[in-house]
């Protein structure tokens, strides 16, 4: 009826304008990311991934134990595809021995992301500072006050300490007013009541200025290897040769802090804690926020995920990867169990999908995201990009089987989870199925959504799909972006950041609409309801 209405109006030379925008938004497709979870209080990924290496993998360990107890020796599985006397090696998993690593990662692929967080450290920190004000009934600022007995802000180190000029103009951090009360705790005198204190504010100051030391670094040794010639032959290769001969002692730079947050043992906070006290376990809140944001296993990952394939060349990095993918989705596991009741009689992204269907046919979703809570809640099919926690895959069959299917099977398997990795391969046909018919869900779509996703570098399989969405069938990408300022930035700057990440040729294919915490639009309009006007 609604078809053959708009038909006659159109005949008539009738045009209605809201009934006919309606009509063409009538099919939308949904993909959220990490980000759309956050409201129901899941973990960011960069806390998802500091969770999973605090893990205790013992459990993890023994799982593996009994899968291969599981095998039979004598078939051409163990004797084709597993090392000697497999039974019998020991089992070994990621732990100190790969922090370096981590920092080493983090300073290469992160450090820009490093040196914004400490440039702008009290604008971060403040918001760190009133969610831990509201969760513990206490003031940070006057903890401060009362330890240092001076004003919170009053004094700070911009005229008494100066990074080399070497290493770039990035003195920011010291004209900071947290920084500065945590070197000020430093002056404190050096007796037994003020022990602790000092202890662990020395440990959180060398931490921060570690990783920013590590960071200009990084940039200063990029930028030396790079331009140790201004000019050179380009038939002479001798040079070439002598184009990478700078490196960096990632040992000093940064390993204090990430000992500090996966090592050191947290500090319980009640109505008596002292004030010294409070403010050493917000120093721990900073530096693990600081981690969140920067820190990269992704060259972990992926120079074992192979070793997946090939257990006899390195069986022990078979073993570090296998018991990773295990413990990731143990800890995913864990976290929606504890979430469960808050998730599903909630209120968020998930549950405005009911409301949403309403008015709109939901073509199809899509997710990074790995447990299966937008299916339960929306009742509907949920394509998962990066695999899920139901996901098994067998790497010696290269084929995804469900979780319940693959406690039969006497094949090492793992949960198949594209954590933070480069590699991400279309592994199987099941999973290279979910790619395409999501995109054909995408193209039949007359608008396509996405909530929460950060367009990340090491996303670009899914980019990909956007782009061409976009860019071969003039499909409009509507982006919700997730603001506390919504004057901070301009929308016109928002589409060129996208742009950007979806390397695009213009953003004319892009719609950015700003939401916040209530995930309404400055106007007030709810996120689904700001689709009609996009």
């Amino acid at each position: 009826m609604l078809g053959e209405f708009i038909g006659a109006q159109l005949m008539l030379g009738v045009k209605p304008p809201k009934l006919e925008k309606e009509f063409l938004m009538s099919k939308v497709s949904l993909f959220f990311g990490a980000g759309a979870e956050i409201g129901y209080g899941l973990p960011s990924g960069g806390k998802f991934a500091l969770d999973i290496f605090r893990m205790d993998v013992a459990e993890d360990k023994k799982l593996l134990r009994e899968t291969r107890e599981k095998v039979n020796k004598r078939s051409n599985y163990a004797k084709n595809w597993l090392p000697q006397d497999y039974e019998k090696k020991p089992i070994s998993s990621f732990g100190r021995t790969q922090y370096e690593s981590l920092v080493k990662s983090s300073l290469e692929y992160k450090r820009f992301d490093i040196i914004r967080y400490l440039s702008e450290f009290d604008s971060r920190v403040s918001v760190l500072a009133r969610k831990f004000d509201e969760t513990f009934g206490r003031n940070i600022r006057e903890a401060f006050e009362n330890v240092l007995g001076i004003s919170f802000g009053a004094e700070t180190f911009s005229h008494e300490i100066r990074i080399s000029g070497i290493l770039g103009d990035y003195n920011h951090l010291f004209s900071s007013d947290f920084f500065s009360s945590y070197l000020k705790a430093l002056e404190l005198p050096p007796t037994d009541e003020n022990f602790f204190i000092r202890k662990r504010c020395r440990d959180f100051c060398r931490s921060v200025l570690e990783l920013l030391i590590g960071a200009c670094g990084e940039e200063l040794v990029h930028n030396l290897n790079d331009g140790i010639f201004e000019k050179k032959p380009d038939e002479i290769d001798i040079f070439d040769d002598l184009g990478a001969i700078f490196s960096l002692d990632y040992r000093g730079a940064g390993l204090t802090g990430l000992e500090v947050i996966l090592d050191g043992e947290p500090i319980a906070i009640t109505a008596d804690t002292s004030d010294e006290h409070l403010i050493c376990a917000f120093a721990l809140e900073i530096l693990e926020d600081i981690f969140a944001a920067s820190l990269d296993y992704q060259s972990l990952i992926d120079s074992n995920w192979r070793y997946l394939y090939s257990p006899k060349t390195d069986w022990a990095k078979f073993c570090k990867i296998n018991i990773f993918l295990n413990t990731a989705q143990r800890y995913i596991s864990s976290i929606a169990e504890n979430f469960n009741d808050k998730i599903m009689n909630g209120d968020g992204y998930y549950h405005d999908i009911i409301e949403m269907k309403k008015e709109h046919e939901v073509k199809a979703i899509g997710t990074t995201n790995y447990n299966n809570f937008i299916g339960t809640i929306s009742e509907e099919d949920v394509y998962y990009l990066n695999g899920s926690v139901d996901d098994c895959y067998d790497p010696y069959l290269n084929t995804i089987v469900s979780q319940e299917a693959s406690t039969d099977i006497q094949h090492f398997t793992v949960p198949f989870l594209f954590t933070q990795s480069g590699i991400k391969p279309l592994t199987s046909i099941k999973m290279s199925e979910r790619y395409v018919q999501l995109y054909n869900n995408l193209k039949n779509s007359d608008v396509v959504a996405v909530i929460g996703y950060g367009f990340n570098v090491d996303d670009g399989h899914i980019n990909g799909l956007f782009r061409s969405c976009i860019e071969d069938e003039g499909k409009e990408l509507v982006i919700f972006h997730y603001m506390n300022d919504f004057g901070t930035e301009s929308d016109l700057k928002l589409k060129e950041y996208y742009q950007e990440r979806l390397r695009l040729k213009d953003h004319s294919g892009i719609t950015v609409i700003k939401v916040g915490n209530d995930r309404k639009t400055p106007e007030g309009v709810i996120w689904y309801e700001a689709l009609a006007g996009a």
